[in-house]
């Protein structure tokens, strides 16, 4: 941006009339700015790389003397913006954001993993943890991803990203090698839930917001892929961190997935790139997330709808496996510790294809219907009492729920005109689940234990906030169609 003091050279530049009204020859540049692209043509100009340009125009005989007027280069942020949708780049930063999301929400859904282990008669503390404490490692640690989302946005559309990144992969891979290295509760919640739950939250917003400014036409196919990396951790890590720590004890299983971490996370360095340029801090003092936005009647709605999702969208998740065990559910002799597993293989296509409907119909006509599926899946979990049904609903239900994952940023980046503002609004995103996703689970277990073991009134309780959900969602995709349907939203 030009400043007070070069305003009338910069008005010469572009070649309008100065503020003393005599009338100046076209300088030479014309500059149009429109839907986040800039496109410039150059007049008169001898070579496309000369850093200052010399202007001599004939003003009145008052002004014969005058000097000729010099001219700097504009800045960067005037220069052309690389389209959406080419070339190599953009797919390159769907690599880049899929390792990352690979160790930020990857490491959340595998946690049971560590939970079982640090219960375990070998665990922390001589293997006398309270299973309800140590749960607070996995929820801090989810808390603190959520809450680095929300208040990092505005640092992402500052222009961060690379400081965010190196930040948060120095922060997940050292708190992993400490992690190896613990023996009681209070250290691990340090190294895996505040150290490693601190670096993912850095990592969260460049994961999605980096392939969702490169993408237009197929930004939900994009977004859908950089999500599945979730998915593929929650599927590899449980599985491969049961093996090695049978074989080679919990410090070098430990230690291996902080290589894996670091190989990953090196990748992501080294391929990121931002598309947009970089939106500068206002001075003063400025909200870090951006509440201006909620003033916009569409995307408050889905914010509003987001939040009152997660305090049951979890419920799933959280509890299907305990509660399997603790019934007297017919397994037909298939392993309960493979639910989660099975979930998360369900996850990947939720977020692929449906995603990739999105990039035709418009991501809000893919996330309504997919979270009143997903709703009405939760109650029909209700009356199983069979492994058959409930693998079915298993599947089905992690579909659905990938989809709703995965289809956020692409509607956030639907309901932004100016996506300079895309990471801001994503920290207001992140900050309402972060609220609810906290609160949401600790009250399906105090249902739990009000019924004394019986989880049907938490499922019905979990299913409810998903159709309240659906209802904002819905309201939403009105506002933003102006009530009419068969139109792409």
């Amino acid at each position: 941006m030009p400043t007070d003091e070069t305003a009338n050279v910069a008005s010469v530049y572009l070649g309008e009339k100065p503020d003393h009204g005599h009338d100046v020859e076209n300088a030479g540049r014309e500059v149009t700015v429109g839907s986040g692209q800039h496109h410039e043509e150059a007049k008169g100009c001898s070579s496309s790389t000369e850093q200052i340009a010399t202007i001599s125009a004939p003003f009145s005989s008052s002004l014969e003397h005058e000097k000729p007027v010099q001219i700097e280069e504009p800045p960067p942020s005037s220069r052309p913006i690389p389209p959406p949708d080419t070339g190599l780049q953009p797919w390159l930063q769907v690599i880049a954001g899929h390792f990352l999301m690979f160790n930020n929400w990857g490491l959340v859904v595998s946690y049971g993993s560590f939970q079982t282990y640090y219960t375990s008669s070998v665990g922390l503390d001589g293997g006398n943890a309270n299973p309800s404490l140590v749960s607070w490692i996995g929820s801090i640690q989810n808390t603190l991803l959520l809450l680095g989302g929300a208040f990092g946005g505005r640092w992402f559309d500052a222009g961060y990203h690379r400081y965010m990144v190196g930040s948060g992969t120095v922060l997940v891979v050292f708190g992993l090698f400490m992690t190896s290295l613990v023996t009681k509760f209070h250290q691990a919640l340090l190294a895996q839930g505040f150290c490693v739950g601190l670096g993912m939250g850095l990592l969260l917003i460049p994961s999605v917001g980096l392939p969702s400014t490169w993408f237009v036409r197929r930004r939900g196919l994009a977004v859908g892929i950089v999500s599945s990396g979730a998915s593929v951790a929650g599927i590899v890590l449980p599985i491969a961190l049961r093996h090695l720590i049978s074989t080679l004890g919990f410090p070098w299983s430990l230690r291996i997935l902080a290589f894996i971490s670091l190989a990953t996370l090196l990748v992501s360095n080294v391929l990121i790139r931002q598309r947009l340029p970089p939106r500068r801090l206002t001075k003063g003092p400025t909200p870090f997330v951006e509440y201006p936005a909620l003033r916009q009647p569409d995307f408050a709605l889905y914010v509003v709808g987001q939040f009152i999702t997660y305090f049951g969208f979890f419920g799933f998740y959280n509890y299907v496996e305990s509660w399997a065990k603790s019934t007297d559910l017919d397994s037909g002799g298939f392993p309960l510790e493979y639910i989660l597993p099975v979930l998360n293989a369900a996850s990947i296509l939720g977020r692929l294809i449906p995603c990739f409907v999105a990039d035709y119909t418009g991501p809000l006509n893919v996330a309504v219907p997919s979270l009143f599926i997903a709703s009405l899946l939760v109650y029909v979990w209700i009356p199983l009492r069979t492994i058959g049904p409930l693998l079915t609903i298993t599947v089905l239900y992690g579909f659905f729920s990938g989809a709703v994952i995965a289809i956020t940023p692409a509607v956030v980046a639907s309901l932004t005109e100016d996506l300079t503002s895309f990471g801001g609004r994503m920290g207001v995103m992140f900050l309402a689940i972060a609220c609810s996703s906290l609160v949401g689970p600790p009250v399906m277990g105090a249902i739990v234990q009000m019924h004394d073991g019986n989880y049907d009134a938490a499922r019905v309780y979990a299913a409810t906030m998903l159709v309240g959900g659906g209802v904002c969602f819905t309201l939403a995709r009105m506002f933003k169609s102006k009530g009419k349907f068969m139109v792409r939203v």
